[in-house]
């Protein structure tokens, strides 16, 4: 790694070579604004380069591979564990690449149509490319996650039970490799971008799946809360005894407890249907799986959708996550989240929830062309243990850890091998758990096309 000076100094020639590429130092009067991230706002990044096209990535991957400078690379910036800055290092900054394309009529081997999008456009922004032409596709709830980091790793969200996760919707990708070459991805090194992510190369474009969906359900149900330890077991066995009967792929259920302003056991609603009737009927279904108090539930669009959620989620916190997959919320892991959450402390921007992988999702079987590994039915928790009030920051921290520890004590048999991989922190990641027989494909694929160890910012496989 060369050092802070001698960097600077292959900047400053490399921006009067490349004026037309955006290029902050830590003295530019947008740097604090530019490199905001969610979680950990504390990091402070060396510079950011901000290429525009595919050959303004080329040409800054050749400067800092050459250069042997170190450098994260950032779509969205709302990793929990701050991964796409790292502390005085430098930046690329993918978020003004952000293109959309649909590709009509679909490729012969298609059966659906797809749409080709820039590596660093956000959720919030691609929707809406979509919508015009009344399309949607598998998307967090969140507007300001970057896309493709999403998808790359797996892909919860309320469309995964009817068209599958995120990763799935992958059908080809443009990386910049190592030297800074543009390349198309081979069905070899797609089945790494599935599941593994940008260990590879920059992805600068991606094609994906793209879905007919116009009007919507969706919104909140709240429930009774100040007896958790009763609400969270009886919904979850008269959940369970509902699903037993078969749920319909269009609906979506997430469960969590947010301060609002004390713990409060809600319920995300998501139907994704044009038959609303036929979601109004689950929505009453639902809502009687506990003792409702309220309900936000109203006919809207993908893009209203995350318009709502860009009212209410913080746009910068601090702090990290905790995570935990379980095939099942059995009656012990029921009590664990009830006892936990009721103590939950009184931060309004801790959260608890949890995504769910049902049998009847296109994801839920293996799939060769992936390395995404948990296929099988689960819950995918997460302990957002992030504050506004700084002075909590340590108290919150002990609660998540412990509750996490206190879901591991259950039943063994229920607890997935892995967690998901975007909420994990890379020293909690256990390698050989995650991608069993696909390890040692991946460790050949990264010395293939990545030997000298350029991307290392991304999950390693070394």
């Amino acid at each position: 790694m060369a050092d802070i000076d001698s960097i600077l100094s292959r900047l400053h020639a490399f921006k009067l070579d490349h004026l037309d590429i955006p290029c902050l130092t830590q003295t530019a009067a947008d740097f604090d604004e530019i490199r905001s991230i969610y979680a950990h706002p504390e990091i402070v990044p060396l510079a950011i380069i901000r290429p525009t096209t595919l050959e303004d990535v080329q040409s800054v991957v050749r400067l800092l591979s050459s250069s042997g400078i170190e450098f994260t690379i950032r779509s969205g910036g709302h990793d929990m564990h701050g991964r796409s800055m790292k502390q005085d290092v430098i930046v690329l900054d993918m978020r003004l690449i952000k293109n959309v394309t649909i590709n009509t009529p679909p490729p012969p081997d298609q059966d659906v149509p797809t749409a080709t999008v820039g590596g660093g456009i956000l959720i919030g922004d691609l929707i809406p490319h979509l919508q015009l032409h009344g399309y949607a596709t598998p998307v967090g709830s969140v507007p300001s996650v970057g896309y493709v980091g999403w998808a790359m790793y797996g892909g919860y969200g309320g469309y995964s039970a009817h068209y599958g996760l995120g990763v799935d919707q992958i059908v080809g990708a443009r990386i910049v490799n190592a030297r800074g070459e543009l390349v198309e991805a081979d069905a070899e090194l797609l089945q790494g971008i599935r599941g593994a992510g940008g260990a590879f190369g920059v992805i600068v474009e991606m094609t994906v799946r793209i879905y007919k969906v116009d009007r919507i359900l969706a919104g909140m149900i709240m429930y009774q809360s100040d007896d958790l330890a009763t609400v969270i077991p009886e919904y979850n066995n008269a959940y369970q005894s509902l699903a037993a009967g078969g749920l319909p792929p269009a609906l979506s259920v997430q469960q969590g407890v947010l301060n609002a302003p004390t713990p409060t056991f809600t319920v995300l609603f998501f139907w994704s249907s044009r038959d609303l009737d036929e979601g109004y009927a689950w929505l009453e279904r639902i809502k009687g799986l506990g003792p409702c108090v309220a309900s936000t539930v109203h006919q809207t669009t993908p893009q209203e959708v995350l318009d709502e959620v860009d009212q209410h989620f913080a746009k910068t916190t601090k702090g990290r996550m905790w995570t935990i997959s379980m095939r099942k919320i059995t009656p012990e892991v029921a009590g664990v989240i009830a006892q936990y959450t009721s103590k939950m402390p009184d931060d309004p921007h801790i959260l608890f929830d949890m995504h769910q992988l049902r049998a009847s999702s296109p994801s839920a079987r293996a799939n060769d062309d992936s390395v995404f590994s948990a296929r099988e039915p689960h819950f995918a928790f997460e302990i957002n243990t992030i504050v506004k009030d700084e002075a909590k920051l340590e108290m919150t921290l002990a609660w998540g850890e412990a509750f996490r520890d206190a879901l591991r004590t259950t039943g063994a048999g229920n607890i997935m091998p892995v967690g998901y991989l975007s909420f994990m922190r890379e020293e909690d990641i256990d390698h050989s758990a995650a991608f069993g027989k696909n390890l040692s494909f991946l460790r050949y694929l990264k010395q293939k096309h990545d030997p000298n160890h350029v991307f290392k910012a991304a999950i390693s496989y070394l």
